[in-house]
């Protein structure tokens, strides 16, 4: 099973970016070459601190 999930990691990855109000996770295919393509992001808005 471990194999299997290492040789799909070459092909995509989610990435986490942190921004000042919100964070977002993109999808990203590996089009070949050290390439990432974004195909998806989802934002996650931050929770209010009151």
């Amino acid at each position: 099973m471990t194999k299997q999930i290492d040789d799909l990691s070459r092909y995509y990855r989610y990435e986490l970016v942190h921004g000042d109000h919100a964070d977002f996770i993109a999808y990203q295919r590996n089009l070949g070459d050290g390439v990432w393509q974004t195909y998806s992001t989802w934002m996650i808005p931050s929770a209010n601190a009151g």
